[in-house]
């Protein structure tokens, strides 16, 4: 099961927050604290995994903690408050570029907020020492001075690390091969459907689902993007869609087919998507659901894109006994992929912090409709 946001931000914090306090005792120990400015390195990570919240907070509480616990750093001169500010600022505009642009380069992140906290530090520093009678230009200026090795070993070490934090999910070889299988039959996907038909049962299955008109929709798995148009015939000017898939060549045949301009496409893993938390007002997964190797992860991925109260559609025009005999006989990539009894998914779902609203799995058709929840209790919902 994967950990909810909140869940996960405090585990992090916890861990990173209590290096920072230890680590800079080991370096004391070397005589190397001062240079190399231990404290930064597990907070600055930190703020790679977390929410800007956390990340802000925990990078403002632990240098007063440490200052209060071990004198370092020191209240006077007022370095632990110093540090407070600086490394939530950094904390907080790293988190927040990250949690935007998820896939943006960790060095092109680091190094200029690095140089921000610098500066911000040197400014803060000359200010209220002089405030206080200090020798402010002398001090401010030997925070820059003997900060640089503490730089330069953050800018070597960090992203490394950082690049750890979406998981590298690698693709089985069952996805390596339906993804090869998809990519060959691509071309010829729409000449086995029905297409006006299709757009009529999509148009009435959407108005039945409550898409909104102005709703941001990600269509997961969408294949040659039938239900992408349809969605965009529903949407007004202010709806977008993002539409996924794995297949390179499935994408490639629905953007030749749909040029709307609120359509953006995207060849991606469902477990692992490049887009920030809460982005989402709906997500449909459109006759994909039984071709997913880890239908948890791809729920996990699907619970951080939705916003809070978002909605989660597992849908198919078909019968789960007919959909199950059709992929059955094809054989081959697909031969097992098999859709799971509606109350099974809606179990995955609640696991991960979904409350099941709407089930459906019968000669009419399979759907099962959750809502993304927002508090600690998730788990303990049950279908009303």
């Amino acid at each position: 099961m994967r950990a909810r946001p909140q869940a996960r931000d405090l585990a992090y914090a916890g861990l990173l927050g209590a290096a920072a306090l230890l680590l800079p005792l080991v370096f004391h120990v070397l005589r190397l604290g001062h240079v190399f400015m231990p404290m930064y390195l597990p907070l600055v990570t930190l703020a790679f995994f977390v929410r800007p919240a956390a990340a802000a907070a925990t990078a403002f509480v632990v240098p007063l903690l440490s200052g209060a616990l071990t004198g370092m750093p020191p209240f006077y001169p007022p370095v632990a408050g110093l540090m407070s500010l600086e490394l939530a600022a950094m904390a907080a505009v790293i988190s927040a570029v990250i949690s935007r642009r998820p896939r943006a380069n960790e060095w092109l992140v680091l190094a200029p907020v690095l140089l921000l906290g610098r500066a911000l530090y040197m400014g803060l520093a000359y200010a209220v020492n002089l405030a206080i009678g200090l020798p402010a230009a002398f001090l401010a200026g030997l925070s820059v001075l003997g900060g640089w090795p503490g730089l330069v070993l953050m800018l070597v070490a960090v992203p490394p690390v950082a690049r750890l934090r979406n998981g590298h999910v690698p693709a089985t070889a069952g996805e390596d091969a339906r993804t090869a299988y998809f990519d060959s039959i691509a071309e010829r996907w729409d000449g086995w459907e029905d297409l006006p038909a299709l757009e009529a049962r999509l148009a009435a299955g959407l108005e039945r689902l409550g898409v909104g008109p102005d709703d941001r929709v990600l269509d997961a798995g969408c294949g040659t993007g039938n239900l992408t148009r349809a969605l965009l015939d529903r949407l007004s000017g202010s709806g977008r869609v993002l539409a996924v898939d794995l297949s390179p060549r499935m994408i490639d045949e629905a953007r030749r087919k749909v040029l709307d301009p609120r359509a953006d496409w995207l060849v991606a893993d469902l477990r692992r998507l490049p887009v920030p938390e809460a982005s989402f007002d709906r997500v449909i997964c459109f006759s994909v659901w039984p071709h997913l190797d880890d239908r948890a992860g791809a729920a996990g991925e699907i619970f951080r894109v939705l916003k809070p109260g978002g909605r989660l559609d597992i849908w198919h025009l078909d019968s789960r006994a007919k959909i199950n005999a059709v992929h059955t006989g094809v054989g081959g990539a697909i031969g097992g992929d098999l859709l799971p009894p509606a109350g099974e998914t809606a179990g995955l779902l609640r696991q991960h912090g979904f409350r099941p609203v709407a089930l459906a799995d019968d000669e009419d058709g399979y759907l099962v409709a959750a809502v993304r929840e927002d508090r600690a209790s998730d788990d303990a919902c049950a279908l009303a």
